[in-house]
């Protein structure tokens, strides 16, 4: 685009608007079936080439459990498919599954700011997508409940320092977004929308397709 500078673009003459993030995040206290959840990572890579697959079109999904708060401060990875299991291991449907959500993630993005920078020191949330804890009643925010006057790092990174285990536990998934804004002299002086989100997905939570009775 024309008419940029090196860490901003004019919206409109002698009118330059920096480049910017914008984060958030969605506190998600699952109870899927019961308070008693797990949570693990899907991913999915191309099969070898052996014989289960001559046309080497075969695709392979790992499906690893995440045992505990340290393992589950996780990132999007678009170049294996990731997204998030969160299921109820006691419980089995007729088809052998047990019953859950994935968390699908949409448009996302790193955090450009530097480690360095007060900003993120102070919202250390923004460190990784996807986070698991176990349930505390106080513990509702993903940078504490004092971010502006915060000295230390608080919220996820500390809920998480204690590495509890998560395996059939009751859970709260943490889950960021993180939206480059490079603006356009459309948005100037009034910014219309800017579409950012994700998607949760019953995965065998039913034993067939809920529509088929529809009339």
């Amino acid at each position: 685009m024309s008419g940029g500078l090196r860490y901003s673009h004019l919206v409109a003459p002698g009118i330059a608007a920096p480049h910017h993030q914008h984060f958030i995040n969605y506190r998600l206290d699952f109870d899927i079936d019961g308070e008693r959840n797990s949570v693990s990572e899907l991913n999915i890579e191309p099969g070898g080439a052996t014989h289960e697959s001559p046309l080497l079109n075969v695709f392979e999904m790992t499906d690893r459990v995440l045992n505990h708060e340290g393992e589950a401060a996780r990132d999007v990875n678009p170049h294996s498919g990731r997204k998030w299991r969160i299921w109820n291991p006691s419980l089995t449907t007729r088809l052998g599954y047990h019953p859950g959500y994935y968390l699908v993630p949409g448009e996302n993005s790193a955090p450009l700011l530097l480690p360095g920078n007060l900003a993120r020191r102070r919202a250390r949330f923004i460190d990784h997508a996807f986070w698991v804890t176990r349930y505390h009643p106080d513990e509702l925010y993903a940078a504490g409940p004092f971010p502006n006057q915060s000295r230390q790092p608080d919220g996820l990174p500390n809920y998480v320092a204690d590495h509890e285990a998560l395996t059939d536990s009751d859970l709260v998934v943490w889950y960021t977004m993180g939206l480059i804004h490079i603006p356009r002299p459309e948005e100037w002086p009034v910014m219309p929308m800017a579409h950012i989100g994700f998607k949760l997905l019953p995965a065998a939570f039913f034993d067939r397709n809920p529509a088929l009775d529809l009339p």
